[in-house]
């Protein structure tokens, strides 16, 4: 386009504005639409400026149509010039702010469309009112604008005005301050920036920028200036990638909580994640609510869509026409299932596959492809996993760091941050982003394939690296190190089955053993994978390796009948003196002594003595620990003493360390002996012994709180037995039932009858389930003095009568503090007839199943 002389800028002043603008665009050959496309305006505005509607046009939209018509710097000039932005322009008399009479501008909050978000909206008010910019951050579909939307309603006042800026169709970063004004309903052209913003009080403004991750650069740049210039305004921002600036407090918004399991109705019930699926159901299917027969489904389906609230309400739009079980059982192509019908919100977050596709084709090509491969390693997963896996090109194993940190920023993984002390850094993907990129990936040729190959050799080399780990100082670390890629070893081992390598399938499963201990919410798939290899395997001894595992996971997840089958079944297969052989006769004389059968108590002492002539300290330092254990449970409590005894002198040894269940154990025996201040030393030890944030801090409270209680300090044994229920909670503690034992004794000293009912109840039950019978010896006492509280004196003393029978004829005795407890309820009892029983743990389930129906 030819310049613009002197001569001709005063005669196109003459004309105005309009005409030069209609001139220009001619001379470039460009429709209205074509000029709006290329400036980032609306062709509303094009319109309006060339018809001379508009007296003086802002500044940022004439720039912008400077740019669109690539006009060079002289030129651009006097084009500002003709519109009246001279570059020194004369002060000129501001009209007072845009009026604050109205409260809202823009899109409102959906009535109901906030559910389980109470905590966050409370903390993103009180954010609002103390900072000048805050940016919400989370995945496409986790509700980001609905939280930001309510967050600006409550703050919202005749004093303080909210303006919504929706920044969906906004193409271009120098067109956001164009969109600000247009939400501000301002006439196109008519006022800058500035004008809007300046002059008002401190909280009387509030600008919500929504949608803002495809325009970064220019929210960054406007958001900036006006929490650096103008400071009556606070900016609130929906993003999935956080703005980087230093005023910036930004906050990630999580899924909705899901149900913990689908057994539960209270559980499933107080989920938000439910909640919010019934209710957008009840929308399209009048009356539908949760019910118990629907629970569990409701629970799955919501499992499944992660708790995401766009899965969650896609999903429960197709209830009107469509079950739940339907709904369910085609999430297995959830993007062809949730692709509508929603005709409101912005474009790309109209189906789910949309709302995935948006963040992912934003990615670079390294971070799109490490997503893609990430995604078949299960999830979560650490940074060590993906560098020994998912390089090549076009990732180098260097910058493997850097581009999982832009997939966090990016809302595309989440980093997990629970017992990041213990297990390092980990990452996680939500199922339904799992899913587009593992699609990703499938679509690449033979990438799949490959790379799950890779995840078999990775895994079966990094086993060989925990070889000693056992003996090393520092084998927590390493083994929890392990731990923290049990997803990845999941996915190997499923890939080494399909190939049918099973000796390679066994060797994973043999390094990995000790690294399902660690955490007994994934030691059933330590049991599937020990035992299916144990079938396959060609070589007996390893196939009895395997089944020692089988039965070690077992006895941690509480199936003690399923521990002693896959022990017994090892023995008959591993050499009996072999590290491995002492470990199944080992596990096998436990389970035996928590199922009350008397041929573990005959196998101790060649054990004991096959152990010591191992050669291996630690190995017979275990061996001695479990005997002892198993002795106190059958009340041989001196010999027991002298075997956990050994295993404690063996601690000067190299390679043997503390172990809080044997200092548990130690402490339990000097209680039953009446020695507390070796009980309280022996259980100070064991939390001594214990990871500060072991998630499984149960046992050692527990015990704590039993010495306290028998040395008559309840107001300290109360206060431990509330630190360990808080953890009952959230995991199955093998000691557990302790707890409830002496919640009971002390709910019953304190009159707290009802209490004590739940508590000695519960405890019955979960020995029951478990099958640790020889427990109920110490529970079942308890229960005969809580039913004579409750006035059931009857059902009481018949009970009684066959636990004074137990005593007298049947072995093992009940442990002292037990004993003492049944004497003291007892006055009134007779001897049962009928006794010695000649199958001690069946006659001791029957007690539990009497005091269970009392109880009822």
């Amino acid at each position: 386009m030819a310049g613009l002389s002197d001569a001709d800028g005063q005669a196109e002043g003459r004309r105005g504005f309009a005409d030069l603008l209609l001139d220009l665009r001619v001379q470039a050959g460009l429709s209205q639409e074509e000029l709006a496309d290329r400036a980032g305006l609306s062709v509303r505005t094009i319109r309006e400026l060339e018809a001379g509607r508009v007296a003086r046009p802002r500044k940022d939209s004439v720039r912008l149509l400077s740019e669109g018509l690539g006009l060079r710097d002289g030129d651009a000039g006097k084009f500002l010039a003709a519109a009246g932005h001279a570059t020194v322009r004369p002060v000129i008399a501001v009209a007072d702010p845009a009026p604050t009479g109205l409260r809202w501008r823009g899109t409102r909050p959906i009535p109901d469309g906030l559910v389980g978000r109470e905590k966050e909206l409370l903390e993103l008010e009180m954010l609002l009112r103390q900072n000048r910019l805050v940016t919400l951050v989370g995945p496409g579909g986790v509700g980001k604008t609905e939280l930001a939307l309510a967050a600006a309603d409550r703050v919202s006042s005749v004093d303080t005005s909210v303006v919504v800026v929706d920044l969906t169709t906004v193409q271009r970063d120098a067109a956001v301050p164009s969109a600000i004004l247009d939400a501000f309903g301002t006439a196109p052209g008519t006022s800058d920036l500035d004008d809007v913003l300046s002059g008002r009080k401190p909280g009387d403004l509030v600008i919500v920028e929504d949608n803002a991750e495809h325009v970064l650069d220019g929210v960054a740049t406007v958001a900036n200036r006006m929490v650096r210039s103008f400071p009556g305004i606070g900016v609130l921002v929906t993003s999935r990638i956080p703005l980087g600036l230093p005023d910036e407090v930004v906050r990630r918004v999580q899924v909705l909580g899901v149900p913990a399991n689908d057994t539960d109705f209270t559980d499933i019930a107080a989920s938000p994640a439910v909640e919010m699926f019934c209710r957008r159901a009840a929308r399209v299917r009048p009356g539908f609510e949760l019910t118990p027969e629907n629970a569990a489904i409701v629970a799955r389906l919501c499992q499944r869509l992660d708790g995401l609230p766009l899965a969650l309400e896609l999903a429960a739009a197709r209830a009107g026409s469509l079950s739940v079980e339907t709904i369910l059982a085609a999430l297995d192509d959830r993007f062809r299932l949730l692709s509508g019908p929603r005709r409101f919100g912005a474009p790309h977050q109209r189906t789910l596959a949309d709302t995935i596709a948006w963040s992912v084709d934003a990615l670079s090509d390294p971070a799109r492809q490490l997503l893609y491969r990430a995604s078949m390693l299960g999830s979560p997963f650490t940074l060590d996993a993906v560098v020994g896996v998912c390089t090549g090109a076009p990732i180098e194993a260097v910058d493997v760091p850097m581009l999982l940190a832009e997939l966090v920023d990016k809302s595309l993984l989440q980093p997990v941050l629970e017992f990041e002390a213990l297990y390092g850094a980990r990452y996680k993907m939500l199922e339904t982003i799992r899913e587009h990129a593992y699609a990703g990936l499938s679509s690449q040729g033979s990438d799949l394939t490959e790379y799950r190959d890779r995840t078999v050799a990775w895994c079966a080399k990094y086993v060989v690296g925990l070889d000693g780990a056992w003996s090393s100082p520092d084998r927590d670390r390493r083994y929890r190190a392990a731990n923290a890629n049990s997803a990845t070893f999941e996915v190997a081992l499923e890939r080494a089955a399909e190939l049918g390598e099973w000796d390679t399938a066994a060797q994973i499963v043999l390094g990995f053993r000790i690294a399902w201990q660690y955490q007994a919410s994934i030691a059933e798939s330590g049991i599937q994978w020990a035992s299916v290899c144990a079938e396959n395997v060609q070589d007996k001894e390893i196939s009895g390796r395997l089944l020692a595992i089988a039965g070690r996971l077992s006895n941690l997840t509480g199936d003690v009948r399923a521990a002693r089958r896959h022990y017994g079944e090892a023995r008959t297969l591993v050499a009996p003196e072999s590290e491995m052989g002492l470990m199944a006769r080992g596990g096998w004389v436990s389970s035996g002594s928590l199922l009350l059968d008397t041929q573990s108590l005959a196998e101790i002492p060649t054990l004991v003595a096959d152990a010591r002539g191992h050669g291996d300290v630690q190995r017979s330092a275990t061996v001695q620990a479990i005997s002892g254990l198993a002795l106190a449970r059958w009340g041989r409590l001196p010999e027991a003493k002298e075997l956990l005894l050994a295993w404690e002198a063996a601690l000067v040894n190299p390679g043997v360390y503390p172990d809080e269940i044997a200092y548990m154990a130690l402490s339990r025996v000097e209680l039953e002996l009446g020695n507390l201040e070796e009980a309280r030393r022996w259980a100070e030890l064991a939390r001594e012994a214990q990871a500060s944030d072991d998630p499984e801090r149960t046992k050692v409270a527990g015990c704590l709180a039993m010495v306290e209680f028998q040395a008559g300090n309840y107001e300290l044994a109360g206060e431990l037995l509330d630190e360990a229920d808080a953890d009952i909670r959230g995991h199955r503690g093998y000691f557990d039932y302790l707890v409830m034992l002496y919640r009971s004794r002390l709910a019953r000293r304190t009159g707290d009858l009802e209490q004590a009912k739940l508590s000695i109840r519960d405890a019955v039950n979960r020995l029951q389930v478990e099958g640790r019978v020889v427990y109920l010896l110490d529970v079942l006492p308890e229960a005969v003095a809580v039913l004579h509280g409750l006035g059931k004196s009857e059902q009481a003393d018949e009970l009684c009568g066959k636990l004074l029978a137990w005593q007298r004829t049947m072995d093992p005795p009940m442990l002292p503090t037990a004993w003492a407890v049944l004497q003291e309820s007892c006055e009134s009892a007779e001897l049962a007839d009928g006794w010695p029983q000649p199958d001690p743990a069946e006659a001791v389930r029957r007690l539990a199943d009497d005091v269970l129906a009392a109880l009822s």
